[in-house]
């Protein structure tokens, strides 16, 4: 064997294995040129063999979004790398945006299969992140029983006021000192998406609705956690090292999903599918009745009618309902505070509306102001600065570049809500550039994506402006909110973007 491997052995001199590993590292780059020919520019000298172009990502960044923002403000918006075994393109000009999400929304309708999305949504069976028929019956389902609560508004406008009575006793007490909102805006939220999701009377003084809005709270706030595994779900071998957070943020998922298992089970117990739909399991379970009894297939009832996919769908609608209402709100409290007109012309409109009476949805369309604020908060406080990771479908073209086939796609929303060519001065807080010159609100203004749109837009969108519309404007009726430093707080970021902690004072009005 030995005198076989000896004339091996005699070309091995440094010099010839330095020449090896070149010609490997040339071969590499031809292989990267090939690979990305014809699709948007980007840092291809710098793409290395299993990191791809890890190195050309801003780490100094505090935010994921600025992690791109070097190579964004190179090449003008549009621009792809390689992240691990991932092609990646970075989609940040108005064009680009609504190109993926709106124009051509069918060939960027699908999701990144990658290691935390996937596990944390029990094998990609929610709505957010799931894909192919299963995804297209649940999101159906999902948003047919989401509209059947909703049109009960009564019952939606009873659950908030319920809350809404004592989140303004709570404040109340503060007796104008200094205090910090976060605390009762997440619980009267989510006493409210307790009551909308399971049932009345539910809400967070029972254990297990206490257990899942703290997980659903520490899952949101894990920003170094969330941080990590963004950049490492590119690198199917990271999931392997002791410095990885993914698998803290999936066991969060689960434990979650063995709350919301065990709700669903007792209520499948004592469901009625005769009895008027109350809350959104309930109409989950109904939508899924009335499947049964017109589907004939019975290998297509089990697959689609999974106990996996109802807990997965649940999920979303309790974390999108809860955390992100919450944290605009939040964001809505700051701005205001920091910028008393505004906050004086909404309650004057307030107080010429509803005089004495608490306002209800059917206000909505006399309070154009609030609404107006509601607007601007979800464009300058961006709780997604990207939208949720899509993925080509098929190959398709972007700004006239070649977008292969699984080409993971971000759409840069935040990059758009701040952009000078689509907004007036757009870091400036101001509802008034979402309303008309007749006074009346803007609804289809462009270059506007808080929800996202196409295909793939928030099926919760319109239980969110429910909510946002009803804790607004009886916080503003009851309340003058003052800053307590004179600055507006900064947006920190996990998988959500939520303000840093501040403190205000709340005024009762006369």
């Amino acid at each position: 064997m030995a005198s076989l491997l000896a004339p091996v052995y005699n070309y091995l001199s440094l010099g010839n294995v330095f020449l090896l590993l070149l010609l490997l590292f040339l071969l590499h780059y031809l292989m990267v040129l090939y690979e990305f020919r014809n699709m948007p520019p980007g840092p291809r000298l710098t793409t290395l063999p299993v990191l791809g172009n890890t190195f050309s990502l801003d780490h100094k960044a505090e935010r994921f979004p600025e992690t791109f923002r070097s190579l964004r403000d190179k090449y003008n918006g549009i621009f792809s790398v390689k992240l691990g075994s991932f092609k990646a393109l970075m989609a940040s000009s108005s064009e680009a945006v609504k190109e993926v999400l709106v124009k051509k929304s069918a060939d960027y309708a699908g999701r990144p299969q990658m290691h935390v999305f996937y596990e944390s949504t029990l094998g990609g069976k929610d709505i957010v992140f799931g894909q192919g028929p299963a995804w297209k019956f649940y999101r159906k389902l999902f948003t047919t029983a989401l509209r059947q609560y909703l049109s009960n508004s009564p019952l939606i406008e009873q659950r908030v006021t319920t809350q809404n009575n004592k989140l303004v006793k709570v404040i109340e007490k503060q007796a104008g000192k200094p205090f910090d909102p976060s605390d009762c805006l997440q619980r009267s939220v989510a006493d409210v998406i307790c009551g909308i999701t399971f049932k009345d009377g539910t809400d967070t003084t029972n254990p297990d609705m206490d257990e899942l809005l703290k997980l659903n709270v520490m899952f949101a706030a894990s920003a170094d956690d969330a941080q990590l595994a963004l950049v490492l779900n590119f690198f199917s071998w990271a999931r392997h090292l002791p410095i990885n957070g993914s698998d803290r943020i999936i066991q969060l998922f689960f434990k979650m999903h063995d709350i919301i298992r065990k709700l669903l089970r007792e209520r499948k117990e004592t469901f009625d599918p005769t009895e008027p739909v109350e809350d959104f399991m309930s109409a989950l379970l109904k939508a899924q009745h009335d499947f049964e009894e017109e589907c004939e297939n019975a290998e297509e009832r089990s697959t689609l009618l999974s106990e996996d996919h109802f807990i997965a769908a649940i999920e979303d609608m309790f974390f999108a309902g809860y955390e992100t209402t919450s944290t605009i709100l939040r964001f809505a409290l700051a701005f205001l505070a920091n910028n008393p007109k505004y906050q004086e012309e909404i309650q004057h409109q307030l107080d010429e509306v509803l005089g004495s009476r608490r306002p209800s949805l059917d206000d909505r369309p006399k309070l154009p102001l609030i609404q107006a604020t509601i607007l601007e908060v979800l464009r300058l406080g961006n709780v997604l600065p990207l939208a949720v990771p899509h993925v080509a479908v098929n190959d398709t073209t972007l700004g006239g570049y070649r977008v292969p086939k699984g080409t993971v796609v971000y759409p840069n929303t935040e990059a758009v809500h701040l952009d000078p060519k689509c907004w007036e001065n757009p870091t400036v807080f101001n509802p008034y550039r979402h309303i008309d010159a007749e006074g009346k609100l803007i609804t289809n203004q462009g270059n506007f994506y808080p929800f996202g749109a196409g295909r793939r837009s928030c099926a919760g969108e319109s239980l969110a402006k429910v909510e946002l519309f009803l804790f607004s404007s009886w916080l503003l009726q009851s309340f003058t909110f003052v800053p307590e430093d004179g600055h507006p707080p900064k947006p920190k970021a996990g998988l959500v973007q939520f303000p840093s902690s501040y403190t205000i004072r709340a005024i009762k009005r006369k």
